[in-house]
């Protein structure tokens, strides 16, 4: 069923798993629910001394991150709450939104103002230097002008199918597209198998422990980063 709600277009999936869940295109006031949730999921409140608005402030960069190529967010929301978010892009595209830069600025600069922050912040950038030589390494830009961004659910969805709705509805946005192929960015601290089970293949993997080449410690590093690429079609149809 599709309705109009606070100016967006909306789709409610009535399946039994997923009854009342609300699929949307994403708006900037979405912002603060996905960087309160990546920060639930991945923060990172040990390395900042247990301090919970820094950690939130480096989601916030995160998020931005992800957001600022983007040229399609989907979000999943049931009864207010957030459920799920997926970021796409697709090369040639416009993207989503024009004040990410600025509004950055703003949150690099609190972060820098503090020195467990800036350090924070640096090993931040170092990680995702490392995925572009990884990208150019590979040469997956050039094979595959698709990427998904962030694909972020939160645990009060499990067993409801957001995940899945989601990703499907990703797939169908990059086959309108007319791309042939995709790829993603993850690491160890995420659920691989979820790619594994979609039909996608690791196309790159790097141990952090031997390229002492980074030049120091990250400290914030995941043991492993990956690099996965599938075809919209064919993982599509790995969607139950």
């Amino acid at each position: 069923m599709i309705m109009e709600e606070h100016g967006r277009m909306e789709h409610v999936e009535q399946g039994d798993a997923g009854i009342g869940v609300v699929y949307s295109p994403m708006i900037w006031s979405d912002v603060e629910a996905i960087t309160r949730q990546f920060d639930e999921t991945w923060g990172h409140y040990a390395l900042l001394g247990d301090n919970q608005k820094l950690s939130l402030l480096l989601s916030y960069h995160f998020v931005l991150h992800y957001i600022e190529p983007a040229t399609r967010g989907e979000i999943a929301h049931k009864n207010g709450q957030f459920m799920g978010v997926v970021l796409s892009r697709v090369s040639g595209q416009p993207v989503m939104f024009g004040n990410v830069a600025q509004e950055m600025a703003k949150i690099d600069e609190r972060l820098n103002s503090i020195p467990a922050g800036r350090k924070a912040l640096m090993d931040t950038e170092l990680g995702f230097e490392i995925e572009r030589r990884m990208e150019r390494q590979t040469g997956i830009n050039d094979k595959a002008p698709a990427e998904v961004e962030l694909f972020l659910v939160s645990s009060a969805s499990r067993g409801q199918g957001v995940g899945g709705q989601l990703w499907s509805r990703t797939m169908e946005y990059f086959e309108r597209s007319h791309e042939p192929m995709f790829y993603l960015h993850t690491d160890s601290d995420c659920d691989v198998s979820f790619y594994d089970r979609h039909g996608m293949k690791r196309i790159a993997e790097r141990e952090e422990q031997r390229h002492p080449d980074d030049g120091r410690d990250r400290g914030m590093a995941p043991t492993k980063m990956f690099i996965y690429a599938g075809v919209p079609a064919k993982v599509k149809q790995t969607v139950s």
